[in-house]
């Protein structure tokens, strides 16, 4: 393995690590959305003052669900950073983006005492092709032809929660309307708590739109990328550049633009998009 491989795969290692973070962080976020619901939907059945306590509970909980979202949203955006850069290094075997990378080292390398990340293995890349813009496509198209599959997973299920989500809300503000009509003082209360509960849904509902928009783009530049990897390096370095680095750009938007998949998801499909990725190197 040489040195320019052994800077991408520990570059890798961190990005994953802050991809990592990410996803966390994004979990608890939805986690905390969950409760946010929940206290909305007490604060519905509650027909006295006394609603104002789980729904100032609910604002609060929502406020730390956001802070939590833009914290994880700073780890993703380095984790994809550092992503892209260890893919170009270890295709192009080079960069020259010599103070860019020395200033994301310092802002995602662990500080002392902290647990180093998990390393990456020799084959993280399946690509054999050599040093250029074929190896390039490689890593490209076998990271959209990921993407597909785990953004597709996880826009499937969460969509499923997220009509779970709707579904319940409606139902728990049909009861309620009712048995609280006369609450006439508690209006203030009610308006927070459907702001909460509406603005808990959005942000769920963007995540999954997010998900569909990368799988679709990640679907279509997988088969751009088939296309262009029938052609020699030669021709790839040469007349056909700017079509590598445009698709370069659309996988850099298809990936930054949506949340991490959760890593239960990537888990569970691993070993079915490793074996559907055998088989088309193989077809």
């Amino acid at each position: 393995m040489t040195s320019s491989q052994t800077s991408s795969h520990e570059i890798i290692a961190l990005a994953n690590a802050q991809l990592e973070k990410a996803a966390k962080g994004y979990r608890r976020s939805r986690w905390l959305q969950v409760a946010t619901f929940a206290l909305s939907v007490v604060s519905i059945f509650i027909a006295s003052p006394l609603t104002y306590i789980p729904a100032l509970i609910a604002l609060g909980v929502q406020i730390s669900s956001w802070v939590t979202r833009n914290k994880a949203g700073k780890c993703h955006s380095a984790g994809e950073e550092g992503r892209i850069r260890g893919l170009l290094l270890d295709a192009l075997g080079t960069v020259s983006e010599r103070v860019d990378l020395s200033n994301w080292f310092d802002r995602v390398t662990p500080p002392s005492g902290e647990a180093s990340p998990t390393p990456v293995p020799p084959d993280y890349f399946a690509s054999d092709a050599p040093l250029g813009m074929k190896r390039l496509c490689a890593h490209l198209q076998e990271n959209a032809f990921w993407g597909k599959h785990l953004y597709k997973s996880a826009a499937e299920y969460y969509g499923r929660m997220l009509w779970t989500f709707a579904v319940a809300a409606i139902g728990a503000i049909l009861v309620a309307i009712p048995i609280t009509s006369d609450g006439n003082n508690i209006i203030l209360a009610r308006l927070i708590v459907v702001a909460l509960a509406s603005g808990a849904a959005f942000t769920q509902l963007t995540e999954v739109l997010a998900w569909r928009s990368a799988e679709t783009k990640s679907e279509t530049l997988d088969r751009r990328l088939d296309s262009l990897m029938t052609l020699p390096d030669g021709e790839l370095s040469g007349a056909r550049i700017g079509t590598v680095f445009s698709a370069y750009g659309d996988y850099c938007v298809a990936t930054s633009g949506a949340p991490p998949v959760p890593t239960w998801i990537y888990t569970r499909q691993r070993d079915r998009v490793n074996s559907l990725w055998a088989r088309r190197s193989t077809s």
